[in-house]
């Protein structure tokens, strides 16, 4: 698929640009060679722009005077980190100053016992996970791409990786972040803050509300033993529904990865994967933790996979283990390598509506093949993340347009089966104009307002994220001075305000999916009740929780119950303040970086921006 290129700002103020170039020569290296300005100003698969100059702070306290000087003179300003992006999220061009962070790069403390890091955004993911591992510990995101991005690249992506599902992602490992915002001024987002969650807001945020320039992040130890197998399944339910029935032991892999039987054979015209080329799919699984507690899980994933797979492999020692995932892990590698045009796909769905989404997929691969050569299927299955990968010939000139049509009916499809349109890769610039099959106008009115709260003048990475206002999108002034008065330390509550509307009590939850949809109004009692008799616990639930509404406590949440929800908390109903208009922001699926995270602004809000209708919650098998 064609990403856009940076467009040329027709009418550049040369005098601007000399006054700001000269303004900030004393706050970093300011770099105008063209090749330098070429090379860094395109990411790893070759998409960006060329920067009027690129700047590239010595220090971290730079970067307070760089922005509040760009934000004097009306420059727009593009970060830099370690450039692995896959959405076309960084974006320079003439008239654009390229700000280059990859050589903050200190690692600034490690505190073993507090299991905690502070780091410059620079830092590779990859080289803190080496200085972490004598101490046996590591800092969950792990990314395929964790060799070249950056901690402050994993932040503003919300990165995922493989091991997700049972560690989570980025904004479940972020401690505080020090920000330089758009204006020159500073601040700490905490994740222990009560109040709106501004921390959870700027991650995922792409790059375009705040300038990272520190992370506090939060450590595990490294799992002593991890053991790998393979389970190969005649169709894709058959997959589906045996991870569902792993999940459904209490067992929760450290990681679930799958592959389609297209994917298989494509991939093997370029290596040998070593799997099973007759299997519709087959399901890669670690098991991790001591040596006692793998032998149990490792049983128990074992003996649900003999009796569904066709095929099972077990890997115990690191060389098995290797050639295990080494088809998965490299098939990044080989698509670069195979000379062939391509594009990685990132749609997210429910996970027990994986198979219905291969099937959506291998649709679309059918109805151009004429002109594309196969679609592969990989991702992280244990929370419905696919990477739905098109390879085509280079020469075909029928082969741009049925790349752009096919990844629009595969996202049509994902958003038809109750996913979302970017599970880890953003939005970028690749997917702006799906976020208004995504969201409703109201829905990016008040990710807009967001936006123009942290950045008033729309200076930084513009052009990522938001498409451009519509004529149905409604104003959303009291939901934008909310946002102003969150990010200022002047959102007071007020206790006439509504926490909840609408009346619903309803509880549903989906086993296969391990999500729960629960109405506002309900009691926590009445939900507590819910989930002993499903035999399934959430995170968010307090223990006693009395007659106070699921509603309530999201919306007053604070320390410890604030903590719980905010890493359980997947989707929420709500009414925004303006014109109390309906809205849902996040969903059912385990993974979501589409647009601006905006449910985190409604825990601990008081009702600041709106009433809350239903709730989405991750849950868990009670053991």
């Amino acid at each position: 698929m064609s990403i856009p290129t940076a467009p040329t700002i027709a009418h550049l103020d040369r005098d601007a640009i000399e006054k700001f170039t000269a303004a900030v020569a004393d706050h970093g290296e300011v770099i105008t060679d063209d090749a330098t300005l070429v090379a860094r100003g395109h990411d790893f698969w070759g998409v960006g722009g060329t920067a009027e100059l690129l700047l590239r702070p010595r220090h971290r306290d730079e970067i307070a005077a760089i922005m509040r000087i760009a934000s004097e003179y009306g420059i727009p300003i593009v970060p830099r980190g370690g450039a692995s992006n896959c959405s076309g999220g960084m974006m320079p061009a003439n008239g654009r100053v390229l700000l280059d962070l990859s050589g903050l790069n200190r690692i600034l403390d490690i505190d073993v016992e507090a299991r905690r890091a502070r780091v410059e955004p620079g830092v590779v993911n990859s080289d803190l996970q080496d200085r972490l591992a004598p101490h046996g510990l590591c800092f969950s995101p792990d990314p395929v791409s964790a060799h070249l991005a950056t901690v402050g690249g994993n932040v503003i992506e919300n990165a995922g990786g493989p091991h997700a599902l049972k560690y989570g992602v980025t904004y479940n490992h972020i401690v505080s972040a020090d920000v330089v915002l758009p204006d020159g001024s500073t601040v700490t987002f905490s994740a222990d803050h009560d109040g709106p969650d501004l921390l959870g807001v700027l991650i995922g945020s792409e790059g375009t509300l705040g300038i990272v320039t520190e992370v506090t992040v939060a450590l595990r130890p490294i799992a002593p033993v991890t053991h790998s197998l393979m389970g190969a399944f005649a169709t894709a339910r058959e997959a589906a529904d045996t991870i569902a029935a792993i999940i459904a032991t209490g067992v929760v892999p450290a990681a679930v990865e799958w592959l389609d039987r297209d994917g298989i054979a494509g991939l093997q015209q370029f290596y040998d994967t070593g799997y099973p080329l007759d299997a519709d799919s087959i399901v890669l699984i670690d098991v991790d933790g001591s040596a006692t507690e793998v032998a149990r899980d490792q049983a128990t994933v074992e003996r649900v996979l003999r009796e569904r797979a066709t095929e099972v492999r077990v890997a115990e020692d690191e060389k098995a283990r290797a050639a295990l995932w080494y088809g998965r892990l490299h098939a990044p590698d080989s698509v670069v390598q195979s000379g062939k045009g391509f594009f990685i796909g990132d749609v997210t769905v429910p996970r027990d509506r994986i198979p219905e989404m291969q099937a959506a997929i291998q649709a679309v691969a059918a109805r151009h093949s004429d002109r594309l050569l196969f679609i592969s299927v990989c991702g992280h299955a244990g929370d419905g993340d696919l990477h739905p990968t098109t390879f085509y010939d280079k020469d075909n000139p029928k082969a741009a347009a049925a790349l752009e049509a096919a990844n629009n009916e595969i996202v049509e499809a994902a958003l038809e089966l109750g996913g979302t349109i970017t599970g880890e890769h953003g939005v970028g610039t690749e997917k702006v104009q799906f976020m208004t099959k995504r969201f409703t106008p109201v829905e990016i009115a008040a990710q807009r307002s967001i936006k123009n709260a942290f950045d008033p003048a729309g200076l930084l990475n513009p052009g990522v994220m938001l498409p451009e206002p519509a004529a149905d999108e409604p104003a959303t002034p009291a939901f934008a001075a909310s946002v102003r008065a969150a990010l200022t330390g002047g959102l007071a509550p007020d206790p006439a305000t509504a926490l909840t509307a609408g009346g619903d009590r309803e509880i549903s939850v989906n086993l296969g999916n391990l999500s729960l949809v629960v109405g506002a109004e309900a009691t926590l009692d009445e939900l507590k009740r819910h989930l002993d008799a499903h035999g399934v616990r959430c995170l968010a639930v307090p223990e006693s929780g009395g007659d106070r509404t699921v509603g309530e406590l999201v919306a007053t949440a604070a320390g410890e119950e604030r903590m719980g929800v905010r890493h359980a908390l997947l989707g929420a109903d709500v009414f925004v303040v303006d014109g109390d208009a309906p809205a849902r922001f996040g969903a059912e699926t385990m993974k979501d970086v589409a647009g601006y995270d905006t449910k985190r602004l409604y825990i601990g809000s008081h009702g600041a921006f709106g009433a809350l209708t239903r709730l989405i919650f991750k849950i868990s098998v009670a053991v």
